[in-house]
């Protein structure tokens, strides 16, 4: 019997791409609010990654039980998750 853990490799978020959207109006949705100016980090896999390709095409994408539109947000950051992930999200 195949091991299958060792053909597949663990994914750690901290190799993966981060991003960080603002809000430019407040917005409630099904799940929470968002306030206008509030940023929201994360990291960019799977329909993560769905969301940004969405917010960069100018459609509406799933966020927080609802629908958002792509023009009431902004993406302030794309990149490592480093201290400038931090800085953008807010966190320091």
């Amino acid at each position: 019997m195949k091991d299958v853990g060792a053909t597949t490799e663990a994914v750690r978020d901290a190799d993966l791409p981060h991003a960080v959207i603002r809000f430019k109006r407040a917005i409630r949705f099904p799940r929470f609010s968002m306030a206008e100016g509030e940023r929201w980090g994360f990291v960019v896999y799977g329909k993560t990654a769905d969301r940004i390709a969405a917010i960069k095409a100018g459609d509406r994408f799933d966020f927080a039980g609802g629908q958002c539109l792509a023009i009431d947000v902004d993406i302030i950051y794309e990149g490592p998750g480093n201290l400038d992930f931090s800085r953008a999200a807010g966190y320091i």
